[in-house]
């Protein structure tokens, strides 16, 4: 199924940002509507970047706006949402940032906030407890393989129940769930001791993996393909009201 096409308020956004943004382009106002309704009808999923995102549940994702306190949303393609995440930042003069709010990808919105996230300014585990108490539930995922450092936490009604954190040694949140692999005893008959080591962390298991989880707790963004179900568009944001889309240092194609 391909993603839907903006409505018309919300297209006519778009396009305002376009001929702002784009120098025109060689297109008039009902050019770029044009080309922006076969951008979004030509869309197909695909595989999603898997370093930084956070995830909630398609039902309910419209309450993340006001949690993530994003404004001024415009609908955008999955690319160009996506590129804006290579330059989300202005100054105006305060620091202003471009989110990515992803389609409804089986069941769940996916939001790419590379500044916001990486430089913490929403603490990890602190903004899927905001998200979990609007949306019901809410994850973030992060994943540096050259730092061996990793990331991933679910979060349901305002509380994070389960997570992983590494870097060099691991620590959990909460205790296992069904689908993690957690070693017995059996597995320790030649040395007892080592078992009563491992099993004094309740919350150890062996399933760390971000993708794994991922796939576990709702998608996971590098397995998205076009039999992924989807529905809706994309939404690009901004972390300050009336802070407008121009200023950046770049603007994709659609």
């Amino acid at each position: 199924m391909n993603t839907a096409i903006p409505a018309e308020a919300d297209l006519a956004l778009l396009v305002d940002v376009l001929l702002t943004t784009s120098g025109s382009a060689g297109h008039d106002r009902a050019g770029w509507e044009r080309l922006a309704r076969d951008a979004f009808a030509a869309e197909l999923p695909r595989e999603q970047p898997d370093h930084w995102w956070l995830a909630v549940p398609g039902a309910t994702y419209e309450a993340a706006f006001e949690v993530l306190g994003l404004h001024d949303r415009i609908p955008v393609t999955v690319r160009y949402g996506q590129e804006t995440q290579q330059e989300d930042t202005k100054y105006a003069p305060d620091a202003v940032h471009r989110v990515f709010v992803t389609p409804e990808y089986a069941g769940w919105r996916l939001i790419y906030a590379n500044e916001p996230l990486g430089t913490t300014t929403w603490g990890p585990h602190e903004v899927i407890e905001r998200l979990s108490e609007a949306c019901g539930r809410a994850q973030v995922y992060y994943q540096d393989p050259f730092a061996d450092a990793v990331i991933w936490a679910a979060a349901e009604d305002g509380e994070v129940v389960r997570g992983y954190w590494r870097h060099e040694d691991g620590e959990w949140t909460g205790t296992p769930l069904p689908w993690e692999s957690v070693l017995t005893e059996a597995e320790f008959a030649d040395d007892p001791d080592e078992y009563e080591s491992y099993a004094e962390d309740p919350g150890r298991a062996e399933t760390t993996d971000v993708n794994a989880a991922a796939a576990h707790l709702s998608v996971d963004p590098a397995a998205i393909d076009a039999d992924t179900p989807v529905r809706g568009h994309g939404w690009l944001a901004l972390t300050a009201a009336g802070a407008g889309h121009d200023g950046f240092d770049e603007y994709p194609e659609l």
